[in-house]
């Protein structure tokens, strides 16, 4: 078994460009698109998912975890989602006391990924 600080040590990209440029066809026209859509949606769901974590709503929890799982992976942003997994997996096994710690992380990473994706978009 992991400990929890191993099972979050991801080695997944921030972003994969290529990857979501491939599945978008190289249409750069929607890659911005779809990414200031994630970009104006994510904050709101961060902060259901901090406010889930605190009141101790596993439901909370698990619904935007599991949008933000499925955001990023829209936009090939794997390492944000292997952490959202991550955090479901948390909450449905009734470990929410163990969530803080993977919240961080995902903080961490979007504010990171955040930055690349700005990057791509003035391109």
């Amino acid at each position: 078994m992991m400990k929890d600080d191993d099972q979050r040590n991801v080695n997944q990209p921030v972003f994969d460009y290529e990857d979501f440029l491939e599945r978008i066809d190289g249409d750069t026209v929607l890659l911005k698109e779809v990414l200031e859509i994630f970009l104006e949606d994510t904050p709101s769901l961060l902060a259901d998912l901090n406010a889930g974590i605190k009141s101790k709503d596993v439901e909370m929890v698990e619904r935007a975890a599991h949008t933000l799982k499925g955001a990023a992976a829209n936009i090939s942003a794997k390492r944000l989602q292997e952490l959202n997994h991550q955090l479901l997996v948390l909450a449905r096994n009734g470990k929410l006391g163990d969530t803080e710690g993977v919240y961080d992380d995902i903080i961490k990473n979007y504010n990171a990924l955040e930055q690349l994706l700005l990057s791509h978009m003035a391109k």
